[in-house]
């Protein structure tokens, strides 16, 4: 498509340079993405396994609160004179006394269990007297029933209610309150049982909104979980759980692979049913959107790469070719063969400038006479101010600003910051028209006093120009540089508010454009100072785009026109352009024949 081309003495020329270099640019722009997507997903990896265990101690500690409302209640029930009622022997009461004692007793269990959120059954027994009372009303109780009752811990097991056989925790209470061990003659059984669903319920409430899966473990019981899980996957992940809780009994958060698979696991162990709580995510959803912004990522980078190298072989064949052309070219020239010409390519930038050298070749032999000498000059003071426009301060503060917006995530104001910034430099860039309408000149000032009063809204301006003047033609940035200089000499330090005023207006012989401000201006020594470079044609550094633009103005209108300066009434400096348009038509004729004019 293209091939490496080398300049003078073999050194490679700056199309390759600058292909090299974009090359290089890359290189790091995809290592410090790989470290900082590896650094977020670190931290991403951290931040949910903190998070998840809160959540699931969260869930722990509602689940325990729950269950020991229950057992609390067993105490309640058990100090019920009703339930003590039950350990009386019927021989001398009538039988009304203690059916009306287990009727009663039956509405307070009731009552009791539709207390609480959970499903739940509470049993009253009494071997004394041989009488059970519970809301289980299809469960027969006996006292060889209550031999192998659980009283320190819950008991997962199996019971007939009246929704069924449900997998149920059981608790028993013992009066007199003592362990029971020690029972050789208890007087009440008080049983509580609530259902394993009541729990699973709980976990489907828990994963809702989430990527988790969660699930209840006891190494001695069958794993309690919600109906919509993986069994296989659950299994194995048991099958590793003891692995897991080495480090931590009580709690944790690990990460852990099954099958290849990255999973974040975080489990907490209830103190009252003494079941782990465990959570486990897919690491691989989780990190969904980073991996998605990832390949994104990599495949705009593969695309631009590939749009690079394209557009590598058009800019070789548009820009660099005819770079060379010229090259050979001046290098004939230099020669003395004024007689070659360069073939015209491509209609674009190159043809215009391939044209004028051609154009130039011819004119090398004849243009001995002032005009020529004027021309020259001309071109020379163009290049100046050109020269003068290339601010390196100015670029490297809108670029910090357009950072200091991508880390504040500002992107409403980056795009109008960059949309203003794309005006000002394609009118500053563009070369194939050398003049221009006041109105352009003027959006090209707008545009680059928003680029300022975005960064500093200290800087307010106003225009006052007469319409009639907006269609007015002159030669291109010529009177941007005294808005310029305004903002650098004066702005920068000026404290507090600062305005610019533009006002523009016929006059008998001609018009004026003035910029004035309320900056901190300049002494009348100094300013005598300027007003006899400007006279000279000498300029200083911190009057050479004011200078060029006088030269630029007598160039093209006549000696009658040029800047002014002057003190303003606002406190700073009123530098403004005078044009006498009676001697236009004398002036700068040939040198503007040799360019489109537009309007």
């Amino acid at each position: 498509m293209f091939k490496i081309g080398r300049g003078t003495a073999g050194k490679m020329n700056v199309f390759t340079k600058v292909m090299i270099v974009i090359v290089l640019m890359l290189i790091p722009i995809f290592l410090m993405y790989n470290y900082s997507n590896n650094t977020s997903t670190d931290v991403v990896e951290q931040e949910l396994l903190q998070i998840n265990l809160n959540r699931v101690r969260f869930f722990v500690e509602q689940m325990d609160v729950e269950v020991d409302r229950l057992w609390r209640s067993a105490f309640v029930i058990a100090t019920d004179p009703d339930a003590l009622q039950l350990q009386l022997q019927p021989s001398s009461e009538p039988d009304y006394a203690l059916l009306a004692s287990k009727r009663l007793l039956q509405q307070k269990l009731g009552m009791q269990s539709n207390s609480f959120e959970w499903v739940n059954d509470f049993t009253v027994y009494s071997p004394h007297s041989d009488v059970a009372v519970s809301t289980n009303l299809t469960k027969h109780y006996f006292e060889s029933y209550f031999q192998n009752v659980s009283q320190q811990s819950w008991d997962y097991r199996v019971i007939i209610t009246d929704r069924g056989a449900e997998k149920s925790f059981v608790r028993d209470l013992v009066t007199p309150f003592e362990f029971y061990v020690q029972q050789t003659d208890p007087n009440i059984y008080v049983e509580v049982s609530f259902s394993s669903d009541n729990l699973v319920k709980m976990l489907e409430r828990f994963m809702q909104g989430g990527v988790g899966h969660t699930f209840l473990y006891h190494p001695d019981y069958e794993t309690i979980m919600p109906r919509d899980l993986n069994p296989e996957l659950i299994k194995r992940m048991v099958e590793q759980f003891d692995n897991i809780k080495e480090e931590n009994l009580n709690e944790g958060a690990v990460k852990i692979s099954l099958g290849n698979e990255p999973y974040l696991v975080n489990y907490v162990i209830s103190n009252s049913l003494g079941w782990y709580l465990v959570d486990y995510q897919p690491l691989k959803q989780v990190l969904m959107p980073i991996n998605h912004s990832k390949q994104m990522f990599y495949g705009a980078g593969l695309l631009l790469l590939v749009m690079g190298i394209a557009s590598a072989g058009l800019l070789y064949r548009n820009v660099q070719k005819p770079i060379n052309d010229l090259i050979r070219a001046v290098r004939l020239l230099r020669k003395g063969v004024y007689d070659h010409r360069i073939k015209l390519g491509p209609h674009n930038e190159f043809h215009f400038l391939i044209e004028q050298f051609n154009l130039m070749s011819e004119d090398i032999q004849t243009l001995i006479d002032k005009v020529y000498v004027e021309q020259l000059h001309a071109k020379e003071s163009s290049l100046k101010h050109l020269q003068a426009q290339i601010n390196p301060h100015f670029l490297y503060n809108n670029f910090a600003f357009i950072q200091s917006m991508a880390q504040l995530d500002r992107t409403n104001v980056i795009v109008a910051f960059t949309q203003h910034l794309s005006n000002y430099y394609r009118y500053t860039t563009r070369t194939e028209q050398q003049l221009t309408t006041l109105t352009e000149e003027m959006e090209l000032i707008r545009n680059y006093l928003e680029i300022h009063r975005m960064q500093s809204e200290r800087l307010y301006f106003y225009e006052y120009i007469d319409k009639e003047l907006m269609s007015i033609l002159m030669p291109r940035l010529l009177f941007q540089p005294l808005v310029e200089n305004a903002i650098v000499h004066g702005m920068e330090s000026k404290v507090g508010k600062f305005e610019i005023i533009v006002t523009g207006k016929r006059n008998t012989d001609g018009w004026e454009l003035f910029v004035e401000d309320n900056g901190v201006g300049m002494s009348s020594h100094d300013l005598e100072l300027l007003r006899h470079s400007l006279l000279i044609q000498k300029s200083s550094n911190h009057s050479l785009g004011i200078c060029n633009v006088h030269q630029r103005i007598k160039h093209y209108y006549g000696s009658s026109s040029g800047v002014m300066i002057e003190h303003s009434s606002l406190g700073g400096l009123r530098i403004g352009l005078t044009i006498r348009t009676e001697a236009i038509d004398d002036v700068g004729g040939s040198d503007r024949g040799r360019y489109s004019i537009s309007g």
